[in-house]
């Protein structure tokens, strides 16, 4: 029987491209339903019928850190305010998961979650609950690694200063009413400084390189700029007195996260680190860089990023322009081996789709 492992990551679902009323969603993301689809439906039917299948969806499958107009309090995140967000999104992605639950109606068939930076909502157990009611009750949850037959998997936000989620300390009670999650640094700043900026530039989180972006907003919306830095001070001074010392954001953290030396933007050197560390480990795979590569880094050592399906703007002068590459990693057991490759989905082809300029 053949093996597959199919690895998609960083989809960023919201509560799906309309709203309620009928209008264009311009703070959803995710745009790719029928193609998602399409790669389910090819990966249980034809050749693959008969093989024995796992999905993985590797992080940062739900945006989490999208929070309500009228949400006080958008950093002190709830089991409640979790469960809502994502049932939201099941139900805003609502072909998607119904694709997902025939998949995993199968013996032969796997899917498993891996926690990102944008999706901890997952580690609430009543949020899991949700997810299998929804698909299948044989869905697993992964918390940060799943290694498997030399192959290390994870989302990859642990090897950012302000993105590493402390493990030790998932959820956060003291001096609180209710558990909320224990978000990092740049969960933080997503929420209160990206964010209200998000509602008026849909399009902010999707602009690629950061540094051009960040010249780019310089020359040609200054304002937005100074709406930026006024959040981000506001913050700092806002959360430096907060009530609960856990959640206080001093200067030295900030400071620290900012000079303390930032991941390589590629991930590359820390895939490197994991290879060298442990000599039975052949292959790393990362999301969370939205930026797809497979690199062999020795003999016999490869690594390989998912990238992500999200629009992008592309600043670069090597790739200038509006892209969307849904790409993923193919993993195939061969002599009881599995090799990893960096596959683009093409699917179907696609008349119309609503967009957001």
């Amino acid at each position: 029987m053949r093996r597959i492992k199919v690895v998609v990551s960083d989809l960023h679902m919201g509560s799906g491209p309309m709203n309620v009323d009928g209008t264009v969603n311009g703070m959803e993301d995710f745009v790719g339903d029928q193609a998602l689809i399409d790669l389910l439906e090819y990966y249980r039917t034809g050749e693959y019928a008969d093989a024995e299948v796992e999905l993985i969806l590797n992080g940062d499958v739900f945006e989490g850190l999208l929070a309500d107009l009228d949400d006080e309090t958008p950093d002190l995140i709830t089991v409640g305010k979790s469960v809502e967000k994502i049932r939201r999104a099941l139900e805003g992605h609502r072909a998607v998961f119904d694709a997902l639950g025939v998949f995993a109606d199968d013996e032969r068939r796997q899917v498993a979650f891996v926690v990102g930076n944008h999706d901890q909502d997952l580690y609430w157990e009543e949020v899991r609950e949700l997810i299998r009611a929804r698909t299948h009750p044989r869905v697993r949850f992964i918390d940060e690694v799943y290694a498997f037959d030399g192959v290390h998997l994870e989302h990859g936000h642990r090897h950012e200063h302000q993105n590493r989620i402390d493990q030790r300390k998932i959820f956060l009670t003291r001096g609180l009413p209710e558990p909320v999650l224990n978000l990092p640094w740049g969960s933080d700043m997503f929420l209160n400084v990206l964010m209200p900026l998000k509602r008026d530039r849909p399009y902010l989180n999707r602009v690629r390189p950061l540094r051009q972006a960040f010249v780019w907003v310089l020359v040609h919306d200054i304002m937005l700029l100074l709406r930026g830095w006024w959040n981000f001070i506001a913050l700092l001074l806002r959360g430096r007195f907060r009530a609960q010392r856990e959640r206080r954001i001093t200067l030295w953290k900030t400071l620290r996260v900012m000079f303390s030396g930032w991941a390589y933007p590629t991930l590359e050197g820390d895939a490197g680190r994991i290879l060298k560390a442990d000599q039975g480990i052949h292959t790393v795979i990362f999301g969370h860089t939205h930026i797809p590569m497979w690199r062999q880094l020795a003999p016999g050592k490869t690594y390989v990023n998912s990238g992500s399906w999200m629009p992008t703007t592309n600043l670069h002068i090597s790739a200038m322009g509006h892209d969307r590459k849904q790409t993923y990693v193919y993993i195939e057991y061969e002599n009881n081996i599995p090799r990893a490759r960096l596959k683009l989905w093409h699917g179907r082809r696609v008349i119309e789709e609503n967009i957001v300029m």
